[in-house]
């Protein structure tokens, strides 16, 4: 009579614990059952309510074909009130895409509520809807990949005209893309975690624009990538939204400049601010004010350093506070940099060239006491290579250190139970810092 999974549906969304169904004979004339919900033990048996269902035969695949019923947005715990003589209501009852809940008072006669919940027959179509839109998007996210792949692996070799970057570019992104796999595809660690599906499929999108794009232009612009990919009125501001958070992420897998790769007319160039000394093949800098690199001269240069501390550290306050703090830098021989927020692919790949080219025995990592502090303090200590000796600090807001990412993050997330505070709050001063790199 009523098949398993429509009582699994109703045990699983309708009933509260303790309850069950008590079953009458159905009324063939209309094709509604009356189902009790009881609740009974040895000593007692009582009606809580009572379910009027459907039991016509219907197919599972389907569409309801009727906006009213989809403009109500019905889901499994949705309670909504309808009007019992309208017609339409009897006939969503009687074909199953609604039942109707009444629940009783403790005479067990009285009613207390009368509500419509989704029906099963709806249940089963939404879930339909569901499961053809992951079957979509695994689909258009094979396609992506494998189109992505076809069009770099096996045509970035036979460009002689390259540059040594954009060919390491182009490489660095096939190697990602074969690492990306469609199950995982809403939880990898190659996107944001604030990107949700729809963010990351658009952005495979872009890659698979961008890429086609690269190989056969020396240089373009913003607006080709969309107008040539989408070839349709409106095509050049598909992306537009998303930017500069593209570009960003374009330049974290490529790990080289979008310039470098022939995205030109950015106009953008990025800052990357520091105090101390610091080296390169092109550039030399000694203790003193504040310098800045930037993302182009990253990317063509080898940066090492003398210094046996660096400091990251979220705000510019600290960093002109250090500079300006009359031999500091040179005594403890520490270098400064700061992040200026979320990390960026331009500080990320100067962190990295730093360290990787010198003798750094430790890192001090110093962000606001905030939720944006400590995502900016896991991105920082996600970046630092994990080189051998090398010693990670995190400064907490009762002006000490701790050395372990996962007390510092379970510390603060207890503070921000009920506290906030940024850097310059708790700044300190030499005496602090001293303390903080001899811990």
């Amino acid at each position: 009579m009523i098949d398993e999974s429509f009582h699994n549906y109703i045990k699983d969304f309708l009933l509260k614990s303790g309850e069950e169904l008590e079953w009458s004979q159905p009324n063939y004339d209309n094709f509604l059952l009356a189902v009790k919900i009881i609740k009974r033990s040895e000593r007692t048996y009582r009606i809580l309510g009572l379910l009027t269902i459907s039991i016509q035969p219907h197919k599972k695949v389907e569409t309801t074909n009727n906006d009213k019923l989809d403009a109500l947005k019905f889901t499994p715990r949705k309670k909504v009130d309808l009007d019992d003589d309208d017609r339409m209501t009897f006939r969503w009852l009687e074909e199953g895409w609604i039942l109707k809940e009444v629940r009783f008072e403790k005479d067990e006669k009285t009613v207390r509520s009368s509500h419509y919940r989704m029906g099963f027959r709806l249940y089963q179509y939404e879930q339909l809807k569901i499961q053809q839109k992951v079957d979509q998007t695994r689909h258009e996210f094979i396609q992506l990949k494998n189109h992505i792949l076809a069009t770099l692996s096996t045509q970035v070799v036979h460009f002689d005209n390259f540059s040594y970057k954009k060919e390491r570019g182009l490489q660095n992104i096939v190697k990602i893309v074969n690492q990306l796999n469609q199950n995982e595809l809403s939880l990898s660690d190659f996107f944001p975690q604030k990107w949700h599906l729809g963010s990351r499929l658009k952005y495979l999108h872009f890659i698979d624009a961008f890429s086609q794009l690269c190989l056969h232009k020396k240089e373009f612009d913003w607006k080709e990538i969309g107008a040539a990919y989408f070839q349709k009125i409106g095509g050049s501001k598909e992306f537009d939204s998303y930017k500069q958070e593209f570009i960003d992420h374009l330049e974290e897998w490529a790990n080289v400049p979008a310039v470098e790769l022939g995205l030109t007319s950015l106009g953008q160039i990025t800052p990357v601010f520091f105090a101390g000394q610091l080296s390169g093949k092109y550039a030399a800098y000694d203790w003193g004010p504040v310098h800045a690199l930037t993302n182009l001269s990253i990317a063509d240069e080898a940066y090492q350093t003398k210094a046996t501390t660096l400091w990251l550290v979220e705000n510019r306050a600290i960093l002109t506070r250090m500079a300006a703090t009359e031999y500091f830098l040179k005594e403890t021989n520490s270098l400064i940099i700061c992040v200026d927020g979320h990390l960026r692919s331009a500080h990320k790949n100067a962190i990295v060239q730093i360290l990787d080219n010198s003798a750094i025995e430790q890192v001090m990592i110093w962000c606001d006491y905030d939720r944006d502090g400590l995502q900016i303090s896991k991105e920082i200590h996600e970046a630092v290579p994990n080189h051998n000796n090398l010693t990670m600090k995190f400064v907490l807001p009762e002006q000490q250190v701790i050395c372990d990412w996962y007390q510092f993050e379970q510390y603060l997330m207890d503070f921000l139970e009920n506290d906030r505070m940024e850097q310059e709050q708790m700044m300190g001063g030499v005496e602090h810092w001293k303390k903080w790199i001899q811990a």
